[in-house]
């Protein structure tokens, strides 16, 4: 993930790459409580890597919730963040008078 700025970072979704207004890579894990009887604190593990990217394009798209692309993040600094298969699960289009109009898309990692 960049850990500069923003600015000249793209992502590419099958091939096409799409102008990006903003974007958010997300990786969390579910707790997974191993804690015993005999222990004084709780204790746990990570679950499961959950992953999502969000973005925003200035404009409308033409995916669809529930389709499967190949998905890339290519940070402006030179690392980048990659689903080999994502599926698109949420798509939010918006706009107000006298601005543009943007499409937000969630997708997360597809099997």
């Amino acid at each position: 993930m960049a850990d500069v700025g923003f600015n000249g970072s793209t992502v590419t979704f099958n091939g096409a790459q799409i102008p990006l207004r903003d974007i958010d890579v997300s990786h969390d894990a579910a707790k997974v409580d191993i804690t015993g009887a005999g222990d004084a604190v709780k204790t746990f593990l990570a679950g499961q890597k959950d992953s999502t990217i969000t973005f925003t394009v200035v404009g409308t798209t033409d995916l669809v919730v529930g389709g499967t692309y190949a998905i890339t993040v290519a940070w402006n600094d030179g690392e980048s963040d990659a689903f080999t298969t994502g599926v698109v699960t949420g798509l939010s289009t918006s706009g107000s008078l006298d601005g543009e109009v943007t499409t937000s898309i969630t997708v997360v990692p597809a099997s």
